[in-house]
């Protein structure tokens, strides 16, 4: 009899398991740029995704290569990888929010690319790995992106007996040093860039985590109306509410934003972007629309004036408005945004150190 409880249980969590609700989605990794990462091993749910072998430096909370299945919400993640710049091997093996993750699957976001407003899905798991053994899991749609859980991995050593010839390249002398020197790492304009400001100090990517009690507000010429703003935020999170008002919510701290906007209809009917980085980059916009380009997180956001002016004047729980005027009437593309500035409390900052750059829209 009490062997026959035991197979009736086991039977019962077996179809259990094979009648959860199966989602299409992928797993993949990202790195910060100046922090490039190369994949030991790692799984998720125990299956093990090509995508999240090898090296990345995506940039922070952006995309890889993406390979689809169709399976019920991962619930642990298990990795081991090797830090250029710290020249260490880190691990962990957590579980992961499967819960809050199922949510999302199921709920989705508001997506209206054109005219036809749906639902669409979140089907990605992005994960994050940064400097010190830092990790970050969001989960991504089109134009959206959330965290969901946040991890700490611990330095390790890999046991010499389990090295595979095809690995031992990982654990020659001075291996990193040259991967850190090579243009297909690390890119000479990046190598510059870091030069110039630094690498971004570690815990920097955990500030990048605070959030505040604030919204974007557009102020464009009379009869104008915004079709999208794509906002970026430095904790690797991003929104596109399209055409639906933007409330006041707790969000990170904006690196960039692109706002599509049009005057006139029919024939008339011009259609513009505005985009906006917080930067002393001025190529920032000029390697974005190049082909392949990426809006990523610019190396010198750690120490750009909009963060000081957040951190030393701006109450993180009161309602905040960072305001962006634009006429696209003025001749040069890059003044076309012609104010910049945080508003709290009747109280304005005004934010000097930006790129940017508005133009038709083909």
């Amino acid at each position: 009899m009490r062997k026959k409880k035991i197979f009736l249980l086991l039977l019962a969590i077996t179809l259990s398991s094979c009648m959860e609700k199966k989602y299409k989605w992928a797993a993949y990794i990202s790195a910060p740029r100046e922090y490039p990462v190369e994949v030991y091993t790692g799984t998720v749910n125990g299956v093990y995704f090509s995508q999240m072998g090898g090296f990345s430096n995506f940039g922070w909370g952006s995309s890889g290569p993406i390979n689809f299945i169709k399976a019920i919400p991962p619930d642990r993640l298990d990795i081991t990888w090797l830090s250029y710049v710290d020249n260490k091997f880190y691990t962990g093996n957590w579980k992961l929010p499967t819960e809050k993750i199922k949510e999302l699957f199921e709920k989705g976001f508001y997506y209206k690319p054109r005219d036809e407003a749906k639902i669409e899905a979140y089907d990605c798991i992005n994960i994050g790995l940064g400097p010190k053994g830092m990790v970050v899991v969001w989960v991504r749609g089109s134009g959206h992106q959330i965290e969901v859980a946040r991890y700490q991995a611990h330095e390790t050593t890999i046991d010499p007996k389990l090295i595979t010839e095809s690995e031992k390249y990982m654990f020659e002398k001075d291996y990193t040093k040259d991967m850190l020197t090579y243009d297909g790492t690390i890119p000479k304009d990046l190598r510059k860039q870091i030069e110039q400001y630094g690498y971004p100090p570690p815990e920097v990517y955990e500030s990048y985590r605070e959030k505040y009690l604030w919204k974007p507000k557009v102020i464009l010429p009379e009869g104008c109306k915004i079709t999208s703003m794509y906002i970026k935020m430095c904790n690797g999170e991003a929104e596109d509410p399209y055409d639906r008002p933007i409330d006041a919510k707790h969000r990170a701290l904006p690196y960039a934003f692109q706002i599509e906007w049009f005057i006139g209809s029919g024939k008339q009917k011009k259609e513009y972007i505005s985009r906006i980085a917080f930067t002393d980059e001025a190529e920032y916009w000029a390697k974005y629309l190049k082909a392949e380009g990426e809006d990523e997180i610019p190396v010198d956001f750690y120490k750009n004036e909009i963060r000081k002016l957040f951190k030393e004047h701006i109450d993180k729980n009161k309602s905040t408005e960072l305001v962006i005027k634009i006429n696209p009437d003025v001749q040069l593309k890059s003044e076309r945004v012609t104010d910049l500035y945080i508003e709290q409390e009747g109280k304005q900052y005004n934010i000097k150190e930006k790129v940017t750059r508005t133009g038709k829209l083909n």
